[in-house]
């Protein structure tokens, strides 16, 4: 179960990645970099252990398992935008923004199962970094 919920924890993570690589690249006029793309992929990949056990142990697995499957779908589609050159620039904006209203369900579930505090400082500045309690 820990190794489900190092995934999730590395899912969500990515996607912060991707949207913190779009907000940044929309503030100097560039696109996202296929490197961060990649870093992204690579990131979703791998499950990271800190945070995971405690991730594990406040959310049952069947909802781990749940969350995982959705954030790896969101992600796909998220650089399947970036990827694509026939994806309006509106169309990649909607797909930022679910990504970040995903993050942040994700992080509000994990609040709301560990007594409305974050674990991890990675989950803490993700939770910041995506504006989740506005």
């Amino acid at each position: 179960m820990i190794e489900i919920a190092g995934l999730v924890v590395a899912g969500v993570t990515a996607l912060g990645t991707v949207v913190q690589a779009f907000h940044t690249a929309r503030a100097k006029n560039r696109r996202v970099s296929r490197a961060s793309l990649k870093k992204a992929e690579a990131r979703a990949r791998a499950p990271l252990k800190i945070g995971a056990k405690r991730v594990a142990e406040v959310i049952d697995r069947e909802l781990l398992e749940t969350l995982q499957h959705e954030i790896e779908n969101r992600h796909k589609q998220l650089v399947q935008a970036f990827r694509s050159d026939r994806i309006s620039e509106l169309e990649r904006e909607r797909q930022v923004e679910a990504a970040r209203q995903q993050i942040c369900r994700f992080l509000d579930a994990v609040r709301k199962f560990n007594a409305g505090r974050l674990p991890t400082r990675r989950l803490e500045d993700l939770w910041v970094s995506n504006r989740c309690d506005s």
